[in-house]
């Protein structure tokens, strides 16, 4: 039986625009909560200039950035085609992950670009503040404030299965070609995630593989088909990705490299710590409990009327349920210490 790539499939393309100032983006874009391509956001960047002259002339320009340090990097045989993946047995994982120095990186991948077979080489989400100091000097965009620490991702060919961040995210293609494949978060159901805990870089990835997918294992994927966007960026685009909205990432070329800014308005920490606690707490209730609490959850978080749940409490009287203000915060903080030990033990 066939099982056919993602890219056999007619994916819509996402939506995108030649230009955005940073008005736009937090009035328009951000409040709209969809994903896009900005074409040419960094085609200025020197970084992107000398990735147009060739893989060594990126290599040269960013080994002139390097201070030493060391990055942790993903190493696979030639067979894994790049998929960084679970071992067959689900147990392990089919790469090794070590700690190497940036520029050993770089030159490992120049080593490899003429092997009809590489081995897959892919150093991610370094901070440019510890590996690249002085990048940021002459490498800015104005989408986001200068305290967002730019991420610096290299490699040459890679798979990288569908999973969600949980920050809002800009990642610029600087040199190869990236193709995104963009899944809305109501897909979660169709996805098939594979565990919360145990995964290859802290989120929950789909275990379908894009390039093989077999719908007799995972039918529901059809359902995710439909709704998938494509994004095709060449170097000096990038792209916006709102929180939970799922991606399958397909980087090309010798040696390809993407800047990235993770970015929230989080100030107590992930929601998947209330998610793990909502596991452990909710989930194995009754059928008819858990829908009470359902019901409890839409009153105060989710429902559309959340925000105005306590207005018929005299506000003295709102304790954790009043406006947001340090002392609310506190008050919910001292709340969970005060529960949080007994559910724990």
């Amino acid at each position: 039986m066939h099982k056919p790539s993602i890219f056999e499939f007619d994916l819509r393309p996402l939506a995108e625009v030649d230009s955005l100032s940073q008005v736009q983006f937090q009035q328009e874009v951000r409040t709209a909560g969809q994903p896009v391509i900005v074409r040419g956001l960094v085609k200025e960047w020197p970084a992107v200039a000398a990735a147009r002259s060739g893989p060594n002339d990126i290599a040269d320009h960013l080994r002139s950035l390097d201070v030493g340090a060391r990055v942790p990097t993903f190493v696979a045989r030639p067979e894994v085609q790049g998929r960084y993946f679970y071992s067959p047995d689900m147990r392990g994982f089919n790469y090794e992950k070590r700690d190497v120095p940036f520029s050993s990186v770089l030159d490992k991948l120049l080593e490899q670009m003429d092997r009809p077979e590489p081995m897959g080489i892919y150093a991610g989400a370094s901070p440019a503040t510890q590996t690249l100091p002085n990048f940021s000097d002459q490498h800015t965009i104005d989408l986001v404030g200068a305290d967002v620490v730019p991420k610096v991702w290299v490699g040459n060919g890679a798979q990288i299965a569908p999973h969600f961040d949980i920050s809002e995210n800009i990642a610029c293609v600087v040199s190869g070609l990236r193709r995104f494949v963009i899944f809305p978060p109501d897909q979660i159901a169709n996805l098939y995630v594979g565990p919360i805990d145990h995964n290859m870089a802290g989120q929950p990835a789909s275990l379908v593989d894009l390039h093989a997918i077999d719908f007799s294992i995972f039918p529901r994927f059809e359902h995710a088909v439909e709704s998938a966007l494509l994004a095709e960026l060449h170097p000096g685009d990038a792209i916006y990705i709102p929180s939970l909205w799922w991606h399958f990432v397909q980087s090309t070329g010798p040696l390809n490299v993407l800047v990235n800014y993770w970015f929230d308005s989080m100030r107590h920490g992930s929601p998947m710590n209330v998610l793990g606690l909502a596991l452990l707490v909710l989930r194995d209730l009754p059928e008819h409990d858990r829908a009470a609490w359902r019901l409890v959850f839409e009153h105060y978080i989710f429902g559309a009327d959340a925000t105005a749940s306590s207005d018929h409490i005299p506000e003295q009287f709102r304790g954790v349920l009043g406006a947001p203000s340090p002392e609310r915060d506190r008050k919910i903080k001292a709340f969970l210490a005060s529960q949080l030990p007994a559910v724990l033990r």
